[in-house]
C-alpha cells in the first residue's frame, strides 16, 4: 500500500469523525433545552377549596339522610358484603357475623363468634350498634375501631351509607321509623 492510499483511509476516518461532531453541534443548537432551576412540576392547589370541600361533606349527617334513604339501594349496596356476612334472620355467621338485627345489638354480641380483641373490649364496655356507630364503622372500619379484623376499606359516600343503614334497619323484627331520626335531636 502506498502513501496515497493510506492518506485516503485516514481522511475518510477523520472526515467521518468531523461530520459526526458537526451534526451533534448543529442538533444541539436546533434542539436546545435549558435546564430548569428546580426539577419537576409545581402544581398550585388552593388550600381554602380543599378545606371547604371537607367541611361541606362533614356538615351532612347520615342521620338527616335516613328519612329519605332508599332501602332497595341499600340492599343492592350490601351485595358485596354477602361474601362475609349473612343478612337472613337466623342466618349463619361467616367470616363476619350475621347482620340480621345488628341495630341496637351489643358490639361483639353474638355468642360463639370469634371477634377481634378490639371488638370484644368495646362490647364488654357495653357499647351497642346505633346509627352513628354503624355509620362510623361503615365509613372506615379500621379508623373507627383500631384493631378490628374487618378487611374492608369503607363506604365513602354518606348517601350510600344512609341507604345501607336504612336496609340494616329493615332487618329487624320491629324496624324503627326513620322519619323520626335526625341529627338535631
Amino acid at each position: 500500500m502506498d502513501g496515497f492510499e493510506l492518506n485516503k483511509i485516514m481522511f475518510a476516518v477523520l472526515g467521518s469523525i468531523l461530520v459526526v461532531m458537526l451534526v451533534s453541534f448543529v442538533s444541539e443548537l436546533i434542539f436546545y433545552q435549558s435546564t430548569p432551576e428546580v426539577a419537576g412540576y409545581s402544581i398550585e392547589v388552593p388550600d381554602a377549596e380543599v378545606a371547604d370541600a371537607g367541611a361541606e361533606e362533614e356538615m351532612v349527617s347520615v342521620l338527616d339522610l335516613l328519612a329519605t334513604a332508599d332501602v332497595a339501594a341499600g340492599e343492592a349496596a350490601v351485595r358485596a358484603c354477602t361474601s362475609c356476612h349473612s343478612f337472613n334472620e337466623g342466618g349463619p355467621d361467616g367470616v363476619g357475623p350475621h347482620l340480621w338485627g345488628v341495630l341496637n345489638r351489643a358490639k361483639g354480641g353474638i355468642d360463639g363468634f370469634n371477634y377481634s380483641s378490639a371488638m370484644e373490649e368495646v362490647g364488654a364496655a357495653g357499647e351497642v350498634w346505633g346509627f352513628e356507630e354503624l355509620d362510623g364503622f361503615l365509613a372506615n372500619p379500621r379508623g373507627y375501631l383500631s384493631g378490628t379484623t374487618m378487611g374492608f376499606a369503607g363506604v365513602r359516600d354518606v348517601e350510600d351509607r344512609a341507604d345501607i343503614l336504612a336496609y340494616l334497619n329493615s332487618l329487624q323484627a320491629e324496624p324503627l321509623d326513620l322519619s323520626t331520626v335526625s341529627a338535631t335531636q
